[in-house]
């Protein structure tokens, strides 16, 4: 095993980096890739070489890193590919090692779907990531499938600031839930998680600063956000991972049961299962989460409101599942 130092300087503006949650590197499983740490500059962040390609990263190692404060390391987009994959290994042997509680089981799935989403965004057109995001899908709905009490300790990880990130994973995690709740845990499940995770990838085509302004959107620029539905399935097709199911729900999770959405003002009788599914948990979410432009709402404010004000938009069998779902259990 070579000895080569951790932490050294580096700088290369022209690098995309990609975070690495600590929760997905697991020790001593051959992470043979470049790894760096985040260092905050004044104009943004810095990044400097904590481990090479050539030594594993130990569990004295992590455990160092996390009584430092850290949260991430990051990984080029050169490597990319052999990050996912390594996630791809190992997120499985976490989600089944039995000595592992719900919480750190959880843990590990949020923030590697989280951080593959990001990855995503900024390589949609990449097959090692679809593929790595179908093999995730799929752990997460078997996970959710077999032990239901993992959906409290996911929720329990959601963030209240709203990113499109966290979004896609609050979304994905709840629709999975409510959708095995419905039909339990056969294929179509997993195809419609697809959908459920990537119902937002148009929005990687959107200007940034329409989609970060914090003040009323004028009428062109909501023209703009309204078209990501379709600017997803372009942008989806190609990849044999996402099937008719998840196209469907990526290019109709606006539509609304009175025929008012977007972008092609479906009426109900076109509006899938599935789609409909996605539509009510993107606007829970939506509602929880704290925006420049709004404070979030406590859930069952949020549930109220959309029983009360959104009746004719939303399926309201499938708002009173979510409501039970997200209710109090039986033990």
């Amino acid at each position: 095993m070579a000895t080569h130092t951790f932490e050294k300087e580096t700088e290369d503006l022209t690098r995309i980096y990609h975070p690495a949650p600590l929760a997905t590197l697991r020790p001593d499983r051959g992470a043979h890739f470049d790894l760096f740490l985040g260092v905050p500059t004044r104009s943004g962040q810095r990044y400097v070489l904590y481990k090479s390609a050539d030594i594993d990263l130990t569990d004295d190692k992590r455990k160092e890193l996390i009584e430092r404060g850290v949260q991430f390391l990051y990984v080029t987009d050169d490597d990319a590919g052999s990050y996912f994959n390594f996630v791809d290994r190992t997120v499985g042997e976490a989600l089944q090692d039995e000595s592992a509680s719900p919480e750190q089981r959880s843990q590990v799935l949020y923030q590697t779907t989280k951080a593959l989403v990001q990855a995503t965004f900024t390589r949609p057109e990449s097959p090692v990531l679809m593929k790595t995001n179908r093999s995730l899908v799929e752990h997460t709905v078997e996970a959710l499938a077999a032990e239901p009490g993992l959906l409290r300790a996911l929720a329990s990880e959601f963030s209240m600031d709203y990113s499109l990130y966290t979004h896609a994973v609050h979304v994905s995690t709840l629709a999975t839930a409510l959708m095995l709740e419905i039909n339990g845990p056969d294929t179509s499940v997993k195809d419609a998680a697809m959908g459920f995770l990537l119902h937002d990838i148009g929005k990687c085509r959107v200007p940034t600063q329409i989609l970060r302004k914090s003040g009323i959107l004028t009428t062109t620029e909501m023209k703009e956000v309204e078209k990501h539905p379709e600017y997803g399935v372009a942008l989806m097709r190609p990849h044999i991972e996402v099937g008719d199911v998840a196209l469907d729900i990526i290019h109709s999770h606006h539509e609304k049961l009175n025929g008012r959405g977007y972008p092609r003002r479906l009426p109900p009788e076109r509006i899938s299962l599935e789609t409909r599914i996605c539509s009510l948990v993107d606007i829970y979410d939506a509602l929880t989460s704290h925006r420049v432009y709004k404070p979030a709402m406590h859930g069952f404010e949020a549930l109220t409101y959309m029983r009360e004000k959104m009746y004719d938009e939303l399926d309201p069998g499938l708002l009173k599942q979510l409501i039970k779902i997200l209710g109090p259990r039986d033990r």
